[in-house]
């Protein structure tokens, strides 16, 4: 830190030099200049770190007002009224990765203020993955940044999932970057939630509240409720598949709490570029019924499968819902008609249902509602859309009740 001081410093200085020297001041008048801005800036930008430390100790950092994550014009998370220092059930350990030796220092005064004290920090992914491979105590959550040397932090989400003893830890990113594309790497990356910097210490605080949420849940075996990333859909189905559908190999299928956080943490400016479709299993009752449990998971993997090749992976997202509907949102400008899509994912399903040769998947269809575009507050993004393109999916699948459907299998 003191040696970016001393560039910092220098830099000013050198520019007064120029400066003095292109108003025709003397070379010593001008040097005198270099010296003393160098040396001013040098010494308040160290008085501006220790008041910024001493505050952040006292708990009397800046506002989530003051310092709201840049890019996005909605407003904050409503958590500025929120106790920070509420007491928390179980201890989470927290690795932080970041290659921003300021960041490394603030980060655990920020975790301390949320209520979590175990936080370790290092300054790159090599770093990050010895220690995650040798440390006796795993750590129950992965902070990273994205925009680090020799490894980014997507690299490092993608080699830290494949460590059997984190697929399940809960992942959030850190970045400056409000990039749409950006946010999509990371996710299918596996991340699992998403904070821009600047750092809005209450939203973060409370990222961290949600991935101890997760942890609880995992460790008990229940899916904790979560009022933000909840999409609360209207029942459709009577069916009530596992709360986390797990469908292996598919780099774009992400779990659906991964899927509401990226939906809700789009930036504005681009969340009209987004195209969200849902793909439903017609009769899903009914073919869960029919099928024995070995099939049904294959059909949901199949599902996924023909639905990812309608779609360029670097653009598309996607999930199951608790009901068995596979949301999808398609980061593209060009318009999709849902009846092609349709007829696509049919197809392709026709096509491994022939190679598979598997007569328990004959009269199984789907159906596509959509496209709808998310237009409501972040908050809301997740919910209005699923609710919306759930309802085209069924209103799809009862105008093709007494017509053939294209595609797929014999009725």
């Amino acid at each position: 830190m003191i040696v970016l001081y001393l560039i910092v410093g220098a830099f000013f200085g050198l520019f007064a030099f120029a400066a003095a020297l292109h108003l025709g001041s003397s070379l010593w008048l001008a040097f005198g200049l270099y010296t003393l801005v160098g040396s001013t800036t040098i010494i308040l930008l160290s008085v501006a770190r220790v008041i910024t430390n001493i505050f952040m100790r006292r708990g009397d950092v800046l506002s989530p007002a003051d310092h709201r994550v840049q890019g996005d014009d909605s407003d904050p998370v409503n958590s500025s009224n929120k106790e920070l220092t509420a007491p928390i059930e179980v201890p989470m350990r927290i690795l932080a990765v970041d290659d921003d030796p300021f960041i490394l220092e603030i980060m655990p005064l920020i975790s301390a203020k949320a209520g979590f004290s175990e936080l370790t920090a290092v300054a790159s992914g090599g770093q990050a993955l010895e220690l995650l491979k040798s440390s006796e105590i795993s750590f129950d959550c992965i902070l990273l940044d994205i925009s680090m040397p020799v490894m980014d932090g997507v690299e490092l989400c993608e080699l830290v999932r494949q460590m059997p003893q984190y697929s399940e830890t809960p992942i959030i990113m850190l970045t400056a970057k409000r990039d749409i594309a950006v946010m999509g790497d990371a996710y299918r990356a596996g991340a699992t939630d998403y904070v821009a910097k600047p750092f809005d210490i209450a939203e973060l605080s409370d990222r961290l509240r949600i991935a101890q949420e997760l942890i609880l849940a995992q460790r008990d075996q229940v899916r904790q409720t979560n009022t933000e990333y909840k999409l609360d859909l209207a029942p459709t189905y009577a069916l009530k598949l596992p709360d986390k559908i797990k469908v292996e190999g598919i780099g774009s299928l992400v779990d659906f709490e991964a899927f509401s956080s990226y939906l809700s943490q789009l930036p504005a400016k681009q969340v009209t570029d987004i195209q969200m479709f849902a793909v439903v299993i017609e009769a899903i009752e009914a073919v869960d019924m029919q099928l024995s449990s070995r099939f049904f998971a294959p059909l949901l993997q199949d599902v996924a499968e023909s639905s990812a090749k309608c779609f360029k992976p670097d653009q598309t997202v996607m999930a199951y819902t608790n009901n068995g509907t596979l949301l999808i949102a398609v980061n593209s400008v060009h318009p999709m008609l849902a009846i092609d899509i349709e007829a696509k994912i049919e197809n392709a399903m026709h096509a491994n249902n022939s190679k598979r040769n598997a007569d328990e998947y004959i009269g199984i269809a789907v159906s596509v509602g959509g496209p709808v575009q998310l237009r409501s507050a972040k908050a809301e993004r997740a919910r209005i859309a699923a609710n919306q393109l759930i309802n085209l999916a069924d209103t799809r699948v009862l105008d093709k009740q007494g017509r053939k459907v294209a595609g797929l299998f014999k009725r």
